[in-house]
Formats: structure tokens, sequence, C-alpha cells
């Protein structure tokens, strides 16, 4: 995989309702709606609600112009930013650095249940970052299927984030391992999809 630098914190879009409250005269930019404690974004002073308008100068109308123009930057350096912090101007400097990816514990389960065959991992800043997911997001999530597995014909989709099995709260892959062992009749599933709440129930 190619390293890219990692900001640690989520952009959203401004909307014409945003762009009214911050006074601007047209939507543009990008919005801070999170950042990650302890992540280059946070280091670098952004704060909740700060609005990137340029990175290197180069104007930003959206934050995928912001991910596309952050991401090329060559790792080691920094990028400048700026942003309007309560309608005043300010410059920051973000160190261009790798998310940190320990304890992913990827794993493909492969007992009878109806997770076999499904690869998850624990959410890491580095997983979050590549599957696009809130750094703070809580469970498991689904990085690959086997094609013709269980977990691929119940409906299991890659990006799914598995929060409980049968009560049970899953928090990370080895959780979920030792819930696949019990054989049960009837399994009770949450999980997350697109930022929806799903509840399963499949027959075992």
């Amino acid at each position: 995989a190619v390293k890219r630098p990692w900001l640690g914190a989520r952009l959203q879009a401004v909307t014409p309702e945003i762009a009214e409250t911050l006074g601007l005269r047209r939507p543009t930019g990008a919005l801070v709606a999170n950042v990650v404690p302890g992540s280059p974004a946070a280091r670098a002073g952004l704060k909740l609600s700060d609005l990137i308008v340029a990175i290197e100068g180069q104007a930003v109308d959206d934050p995928n112009a912001f991910d596309y123009r952050f991401a090329t930057r060559p790792l080691g350096g920094t990028a400048e930013i700026d942003v309007q912090r309560a309608g005043r101007p300010v410059k920051l400097s973000v160190p261009l650095e790798t998310a940190p990816d320990g304890g992913r514990n990827e794993i493909v389960l492969t007992t009878r249940s109806p997770f076999q065959g499904a690869k998850v991992a624990n959410i890491s800043p580095a997983v979050a970052d590549e599957m696009h997911l809130d750094a703070d997001t809580e469970g498991v999530v689904v990085t690959d299927l086997s094609d013709g597995s269980t977990a691929a014909n119940v409906g299991f989709q890659k990006g799914d984030i598995i929060v409980a099995v049968n009560n049970q709260k899953i928090a990370k892959t080895s959780d979920l391992e030792k819930a696949t062992r019990d054989s049960s009749r009837l399994w009770r599933i949450k999980l997350l999809r697109g930022g929806q709440q799903i509840n399963v129930t499949l027959g075992g």
C-alpha cells in the first residue's frame, strides 16, 4: 500500500446554511468536524469549526480537493494550510506523517458462523483512514470477504463495523473470534454500515 500523509481530522463540506452562519459569500472550503487527539492536525493546532480555505497557497473548494492535495504531499515535511477561525485568517503547519498502524490484528474468521470467510481488523488510525471511518469508531471492521464464503453469502460487506454479537460487545478482533466459537442456534448481530446501525438475526 502506498504510504500517504494522515491528517487526523474529519472534514465536512460547507453547505449554504453553514456558509451563511460563517458569513461566507459562497459555500467553499472544508470545515473541521472532528480532530483526533495527538494527530498531526491536533499538533498543528487545528480546531473544531476551523474552515480550511487553502493548502500550500492553493484554494480548497471542498474536502475532496483538500484530501487530494494533502494526500499527494511528500511525507516527512509539513504542509502549510490556511484556515479561517472565527472570521480571522490563521496559518498552520501540519506535519506530514503516516497514520499509526499499531494493533490492527487483522484475522480471517474460519470457525463455522455467519462470519466465516470474513477478514476483520481492529480500527487503528491507519485502518480508519483507509476505510474512511472516524478514528474513534468502536468495533471491528470487515476489510475483505472471500468470494462464496458464508460471510459474503449472508450479506456482509467490506466496511461493515461489527459492534456486538449475541449481546456481547465486540471491541477487538479477538472478541469476535471468541464469539464465533460459540455454536449458536441464533446469531444476533449489531453492525454499522454507512453510519447506520443495523440489527441482524441469523439462524445458526
